[in-house]
């Protein structure tokens, strides 16, 4: 990945600023924890940001219309981080992942696969 992003221009932008993995051993089980500190750009931030849901159970009248919120909201969460992923070149299929905001425009990225060998 190139790590030389514009954040100048009105496009989600994702710039890697650390990468690093280790192999975790435990047991007769290894995997392959992969961490990557990531900046966004204002887009990218916003997006992000306008994917959570603040709102509560109690500010809507029925079930239906609180469902239909949260919905909407993990839909728009699963947009952004499919498309930090893409950016990230990062196989989410395989093993688990967590994108976590540290500070500001800051996120961390972590991903784990299991290596055993079969």
């Amino acid at each position: 990945m190139e790590n030389s992003v514009n954040f100048e221009g009105n496009d989600f932008a994702v710039q890697v600023i650390a990468k690093g993995s280790y192999i975790d051993n435990s047991g007769d089980k290894s995997f392959l924890v992969e961490t990557t500190t990531i900046r966004m750009n204002h887009v990218a931030l916003n997006k992000w940001i306008l994917s959570f849901m603040f709102n509560c159970r109690e500010c809507y009248e029925t079930d239906e219309e609180w469902k239909a919120h949260k919905t909407e909201y993990m839909e728009k969460r699963k947009a952004v981080k499919e498309k930090i992923i893409k950016v990230l070149g990062i196989d989410a299929a395989k093993g688990s992942l967590c994108i976590t905001q540290s500070q500001s425009e800051v996120f961390t990225v972590v991903h784990i696969s299991d290596i055993t060998p079969a």
